[in-house]
């Protein structure tokens, strides 16, 4: 089966768009980083975690919990098997159920049973047909009812340091604005009114990443976004920041084990048939 294919095409319901759903072969990734919660539940083989230094095994049928803003690996024990479903939920979603701390877990790792059925058919409802009376409400509860759930599992107490969401926030946004300069850390500490020492140290602290590859993680944020607008791939290198083409296939394959011509076919659910002149192998 083709690459594309196997990976899942990510689906938006039209009624709920602040939920986005993948059902597919599960892939091994580095570093990434995004601004959504993210549900994992895994399925037919064992996936390892890696975040701030600490590694987590889940199991299969085992839920793992990616908050937003903190840099984490993954990789299936058996690549050939490994499927999962992922849920991913924005801030504003969340802020509708809970306090966006209620869902950052000091272990991702959420070993309940009844909570990942429960996800399993909130994630299933949405590929179900959308637009008839009511499906919109359905769904949406649905999904702010598995957030609640989901909430209660917190133990109530970070492993890592806590800080306050207003610098991480102001940083992360100015960052976002800038994709394609190179900021640097004199103009960044500035704008947060931070020393460039203690600037360093929230940023590890709230987004487990330093400042700089945190700007990258979110260039490449922004670049798979407009590849699912379907934006040429040279243009999504200009856009953010990289410095041509094959810079980006290369960075972008690095990070998450596929090239942007894969995954923009697969986001269209299409399927790949050419050959990639910037991929590995």
């Amino acid at each position: 089966m083709p690459e594309a294919e196997q990976a899942g095409v990510p689906r938006e319901s039209d009624d709920v768009p602040d939920v986005v759903v993948v059902d597919g072969r599960a892939q091994s990734y580095s570093g990434n980083v995004h601004e959504e919660l993210k549900v994992v539940l895994v399925l037919d083989s064992a996936f390892t975690v890696r975040r701030r230094g600490t590694t987590f095994r889940a199991a299969p049928g085992q839920l793992v919990a990616l908050h937003p803003d903190d840099a984490h690996s993954g990789t299936p024990d058996d690549l050939g098997s490994a499927r999962w479903l992922i849920m991913c939920l924005s801030p504003s979603l969340i802020a509708e159920a809970t306090t966006p701390d209620a869902v950052r877990f000091g272990d991702p790792v959420i070993p309940d049973a009844g909570l990942a059925e429960r996800f399993r058919a909130v994630h299933g409802s949405f590929y179900r047909p959308s637009g008839p009376p009511g499906s919109a409400l359905a769904r949406e509860t649905d999904v702010l009812e598995f957030v609640s759930m989901l909430a209660g599992q917190s133990p109530g107490v970070e492993a890592e340091p806590r800080v306050g969401r207003r610098i991480p926030e102001i940083v992360r946004e100015y960052l976002r604005e800038n994709l394609a300069r190179n900021v640097t850390l004199d103009e960044l500490s500035a704008v947060a009114g931070l020393s460039k020492y203690r600037l360093a140290h929230v940023c590890k602290a709230w987004f487990g990443l330093p400042p700089h590859k945190l700007h990258l993680r979110l260039r490449l944020d922004r670049s798979r976004e407009l590849l699912r607008h379907d934006m040429g791939i040279a243009e999504v290198a200009y856009e953010t920041g990289f410095h041509d083409q094959p810079h980006l296939t290369r960075v972008f394959a690095q990070a998450y084990g596929l090239t942007p011509a894969v995954y923009q076919a697969t986001f269209r659910g299409a399927v790949w048939r050419g050959r990639d002149p910037y991929s590995y192998g």
